[in-house]
């Protein structure tokens, strides 16, 4: 997975890098809606570079013998990080934390108010709710949609303002932007580890309250926009609780941007539209056609990848000291950038007593990949064989007898 993830890094960075610039700096020129519809193209470029292509396996019919010895003498065991954990815990963490604001968000005392209550017409299938602990609407739930609202509502904001705020709770709710921000969250966690995507991750969600303010307001008179912007100033004031993933009201450089945008609309002309368009289409068309072309050729029998590094296993201190021999068979696969991915082990003697250390020297280990038509091409299902014998191996004490490569290690 972590493998996997590294790989696609270089073409999402350019995406994510490409719609940051265009939101902080072509706004004005492509308009809101437009930037904000561009962000689709960062599932879309993450689609055509996966593409289903040829995976090669490797069978082999020759048996590569290598030694590996011991050349520490304190019996120490090999510890090193497992990415893959690191990765998954941080993946966790943001998860639960957005699991957690929501539920606290759930949590809040409401009071249900009717929709004829308001000064605009919502849908029927809208739940309403009004609650002290709010100072600005928030739109929450993923099936079932609901307007959390503050219980001094009407009290607070004048009747223009109430219509326009809740027209542009009711633009999230007819656009499913929940579902959009449960995607744009997912793909944080995924990738956490990148800088690029908190920037793109905010950036997104500014373009999203753009999009939906521009929709709000493009039938607006200037003295309505006036009055929009100052309730956008009032709920940047009064807030109290930060539910920074749902609410857009809660940092004030995000509020200053968009009444600064609803100051500054101006025509956009349909060109920079379309362009924009075409050129999104082609990157990603052109990435389609760059990894379809990579593995035009199928490889029925593939060379053996060459080993270029390898970590020696340690032997474990509980197996040294009882004098415990045994084998450990596992798979794996090589990726193109010659890292070795998916260990699993196939089989084991005695069971699980070498295991970990074998696990952690193979995920060390590194290999030239095999080239086909000039691109370097993931092979899978490779297998290896690591003997762990006190001295010279003797027969019955391996796994099982196979055609695979074998690494023997002595105490």
């Amino acid at each position: 997975m972590i493998n996997w993830l590294w790989e696609q890094q270089l073409v999402l960075s350019l995406v994510m890098l490409l719609l940051i610039v265009l939101e902080a700096k072509a706004i004005h020129t492509l308009g809101p809606k437009t930037v904000y519809a561009l962000w689709s193209m960062l599932p879309l470029c993450l689609i055509a570079n996966n593409l289903p292509n040829d995976l090669v396996s490797i069978n082999q019919t020759s048996m590569y013998h290598y030694l590996v010895t011991l050349n520490s003498t304190d019996n120490a065991v090999n510890v090193s990080v497992n990415w893959q954990w690191v990765w998954l815990a941080g993946a966790v963490y943001i998860l639960a934390g957005a699991a957690r604001s929501q539920y606290k968000l759930m949590q809040l005392p409401q009071t249900p108010i009717a929709p004829a209550q308001l000064n605009i017409e919502l849908p029927a299938n809208l739940i309403i709710s009004t609650t002290p602990a709010l100072t600005s609407p928030i739109l929450t739930g993923l099936v079932k949609s609901k307007l959390l609202l503050p219980d001094n509502f009407q009290s607070q904001f004048t009747p223009c303002q109430q219509r326009l705020m809740l027209a542009h709770e009711l633009v999230h709710h007819n656009r499913k932007d929940n579902i959009y921000n449960l995607l744009a969250m997912v793909l944080l966690a995924v990738c956490w580890f990148n800088p690029l995507s908190w920037i793109a991750y905010r950036s997104f969600r500014q373009s999203q309250e753009l999009a939906c303010d521009a929709d709000v307001l493009k039938q607006a008179n200037t003295s309505e926009k006036i009055s929009y912007s100052k309730a956008l100033v009032s709920c940047a004031e009064h807030t109290l609780h930060r539910f920074s993933i749902y609410s857009p009201y809660t940092r004030s450089n995000n509020m200053k941007k968009r009444i600064q945008r609803i100051q500054t609309t101006k025509h956009i002309k349909p060109a920079f539209i379309g362009l924009s368009i075409a050129i999104s289409s082609l990157f990603v068309g052109s990435l389609a056609v760059a990894n379809i072309a990579e593995t035009t050729h199928k490889v029925s029998q593939p060379s053996m990848a060459i080993p270029i590094m390898r970590v020696e296993p340690k032997y474990p201190v509980q197996a040294a000291q009882d004098n415990i021999e045994g084998s450990v068979i596992l798979q794996f696969d090589i990726t193109k950038n010659g890292s070795t991915d998916n260990i699993t082990v196939l089989d084991s003697f005695p069971k699980s007593v070498f295991n970990k250390t074998a696990i952690a020297a193979l995920e060390q280990w590194q290999y030239k990949p095999r080239i086909q038509g000039g691109k370097a091409q993931r092979q899978t299902g490779l297998t290896v064989q690591l003997d762990y014998r006190m001295d010279k191996p003797y027969d019955g004490q391996t796994a099982k007898t196979s055609t695979i490569e074998k690494i023997k290690v002595q105490h």
